[in-house]
């Protein structure tokens, strides 16, 4: 299997407007997934795009993402994952910050994203504050709290 080969079926299909797309798309993810890489998220995460047409689809590729903190260290993942964001946060946004809320949502991940984005560059904090501070605003009783504690440390 060529990775690349799996990534580019990934992202022709990734609309998800018919059921060949959608058989084609999550046949990607499982090839990509049988890699056993934490460094395929980069390429998991250009699948994401906020005009795909099937949402419950899309959430496929988000436990598949998440699945590899059962094969590599958290801090590994979640630097793999933060580090595409840039790439793909122009189509992606809404899925980004999805992925985002459910680190929120983790006590664990959130204080492991918290230290990995401590340390990226200005452009990257910059990203990451405008996203955390839409998740706030979208549900302010909910995300507050955790939102607050990461852009009390990204600044």
């Amino acid at each position: 299997m060529n990775i690349l080969d799996e990534v580019k079926i990934l992202n022709e299909n990734k609309l998800l407007r018919t059921n060949e797309e959608i058989e084609k798309f999550e046949c990607a993810i499982e090839n990509i997934l049988s890699n056993e890489d934490y460094k395929d998220i980069k390429h998991l995460c250009t699948g994401f795009d906020d005009n795909t047409e099937d949402d419950e689809v899309m959430f496929g590729l988000i436990h598949a993402i998440e699945s590899y903190d059962r094969m590599a260290d958290m801090k590994l993942t979640l630097k793999e994952f933060i580090d595409s964001i840039p790439s793909v946060y122009s189509y992606a946004k809404e899925w980004i910050k999805i992925m985002n809320k459910r680190i929120l949502n983790d006590e664990n991940s959130l204080e492991e994203y918290i230290k990995i984005a401590e340390n990226c560059d200005t452009e990257l904090k910059l990203i990451l504050i405008e996203l955390m501070n839409e998740v706030k605003k979208d549900n302010p009783e909910r995300f507050s709290q955790p939102v607050n504690k990461f852009l009390t440390y990204v600044k």
